[in-house]
């Protein structure tokens, strides 16, 4: 009776083993983790003719306590060699009056930017043109022209920057910790008018959490259509195999990251395929058994089941 009763538990207790593997490979997709920050209510750092200025933002990007970027309206009054400006009621001294908005990087983070800011869904990744340096969002200048018994007459240099009057676009962001590099990106508006007043209107930022991988800009999930069509597009055959297995990219024909591990998590194969819709690997020397293949594309990490029989 005994042995009948051991007999049952370990044909439940390998029944309930192999149902958890089961579920274990089930999961197809292992999504990149974004952490995303809704800035809500909106924040507006500013700048008036008067001179006066509220603080600056900092945006600490990966959330470790350390700030990555600053936000910065600026009023610079630069002297002239004209008299005294009549201009303005007669305000005494001569000025170059210069409002700018900037966007300030630490020395281990850096800014992309294209004219009129990213639009949504622009991928950022190493690829992008970054800067490690103080970077003019949008700059509004006027200065004294030309000396006259009445005073400087004051005129308008024009605008320069990516970021004259553009609301709701993307500016794409990176920082560094350690040897590692984390993608993210802000969404912002910039407001400069003809009177000489700037504002920064700070909306929303997010980063991708694994190191040295892509993001979207505007992305603030890990779940979407994109990376569903690319878990399902790749398939193994045949599946089981014997000495070899084709893997089907589909048109995934990007830069691909591919490596197999057996059952205890053991990497025994990896590969970078470029420019190619399917990979062969020789299976020959693999041991019966289940193995795990994971696929990485641009962000995206799929994992599939394959089998071995000989």
């Amino acid at each position: 009776m005994k042995k009948q009763l051991q007999k049952k538990f370990n044909a439940y207790q390998q029944a309930g083993m192999a149902f958890i593997i089961m579920m274990m490979f089930s999961i197809v997709t292992v999504n990149a983790q974004i952490a995303y920050t809704d800035v809500n209510p909106d924040v507006a750092v500013f700048c008036y003719f008067s001179g006066s200025c509220s603080g600056d933002y900092s945006l600490d990007l990966n959330n470790d306590g350390i700030n990555d970027f600053t936000l910065s309206p600026r009023k610079k009054q630069i002297g002239c060699s004209c008299g005294s400006h009549g201009g303005h009621g007669g305000a005494a001294g001569p000025w170059t009056d210069i409002d700018s908005a900037v966007i300030i990087s630490t020395s281990s983070s850096w800014i992309a930017d294209t004219a009129g800011g990213y639009a949504l869904n622009t991928l950022i990744d190493s690829s992008l043109g970054w800067t490690n340096a103080l970077h003019v969002l949008a700059k509004l200048a006027s200065e004294c022209q030309a000396c006259s018994s009445g005073g400087a007459n004051l005129v308008h240099l024009g605008t320069s920057g990516n970021w004259y009057n553009i609301n709701g676009k993307y500016l794409a962001l990176k920082t560094q910790v350690g040897t590692n590099y984390y993608y993210g990106w802000v969404k912002l508006g910039v407001s400069i008018t003809q009177i000489n007043q700037e504002t920064i209107t700070i909306m929303e930022y997010a980063y991708n959490s694994i190191p040295n991988q892509p993001i979207l800009a505007g992305q603030t999930i890990a779940t979407g259509i994109t990376e569903n069509s690319f878990a399902s597009s790749i398939n193994l055959f045949p599946n089981p195999a014997d000495n070899h297995v084709t893997i089907d990219l589909g048109s995934n024909n990007k830069k691909i990251i591919i490596t197999i591990n057996d059952i205890t998590g053991k990497i025994i194969y990896s590969t970078i395929a470029t420019d190619t819709e399917k990979v062969e690997v020789n299976t020959e020397d693999f041991a019966e058994g289940i193995y795990i293949i994971q696929i990485q594309s641009a962000g995206f990490i799929v994992k599939k089941k394959l089998l071995i029989e000989k």
